[in-house]
């Protein structure tokens, strides 16, 4: 698997188990993330109780457009110190992905904080059959109350192909318009892949962007898809502050 390949896998995956959090105490469900690479899933929503119904989810992030790259140097040194520390713990054959909060890019990651979660990944790396682990906020709050200040989530992959240990370096998102105009963009990247409404009408759709989403953008993307619906079984909007419904 590509590096590439990692990144979108992590991405998803970390998308995934956000919006799993946000349903199971919406719902009091107890869904797991599972990867999926048969389409038209990308990742799965399985209960651990069997109690609620799978979900197959497909994760898209938001267009390129409203991109930029991480070329922040907080981000860039916690990379390298993280990266330093797992290789000293003797990790091997592992991706990490990570999405900061503005904290992260604004201070930097203290050292302490860095030590603590080299330390907790180092020990819990994912062994088969499972390939991935994904650490969400409360999990990082235990490690460390400060270190969840930082980051909104982790996720672990391990890559049989690559002895190393890689810490990616996420996008991070520039502004976004008020009138809501991105999701609809989002949308229509999984519509025209899957060829349009009646084929996606029992997917759930997790949108991820790691910039505020605010009640103003959804509100108008609401009024503006309120006569003709909108696509979709149901649809999840993960931001920088928390995860939304939108459908």
């Amino acid at each position: 698997m590509s590096a590439k390949e990692v990144e979108k896998k992590r991405r998803e995956l970390a998308e995934g188990t956000e919006a799993a959090a946000y349903l199971n105490q919406e719902l009091g469900a107890d869904y797991e993330v599972i990867s999926s690479d048969w389409e038209p899933a990308d990742v799965l929503f399985v209960s651990r109780s069997q109690e609620f119904p799978e979900r197959m989810v497909q994760v898209v992030t938001i267009p390129h457009d409203y991109q930029i790259r991480a070329d922040n140097q907080n981000l860039a040194r916690f990379v390298r110190d993280l990266t330093t520390a797992l290789k000293i713990r003797h990790a091997s054959n592992l991706s990490v992905g990570f999405t900061p909060l503005g904290y992260a890019m604004e201070r930097g990651i203290p050292r302490a904080q860095i030590e603590s979660l080299a330390d907790y990944l180092a020990a819990r790396q994912p062994e088969p059959p499972q390939d991935t682990r994904a650490l969400d906020f409360m999990e990082l709050f235990a490690i460390d109350p400060e270190l969840s200040g930082y980051l909104s989530n982790v996720v672990l992959f391990r890559d049989e192909a690559n002895p190393e240990v890689l810490v990616l370096t996420p996008g991070v998102a520039t502004e976004l318009p008020d009138d809501g105009s991105w999701i609809e963009a989002g949308l229509a990247l999984k519509l025209r892949r899957y060829g349009g409404p009646e084929a996606v009408k029992d997917l759930t759709l997790v949108i991820g962007v790691e910039a505020l989403v605010d009640a103003q953008q959804v509100e108008a993307f609401r009024e503006a898809h309120k006569e003709d619906g909108l696509p979709f079984k149901e649809i999840l909007i993960n931001s920088a502050e928390g995860t939304m419904r939108l459908k």
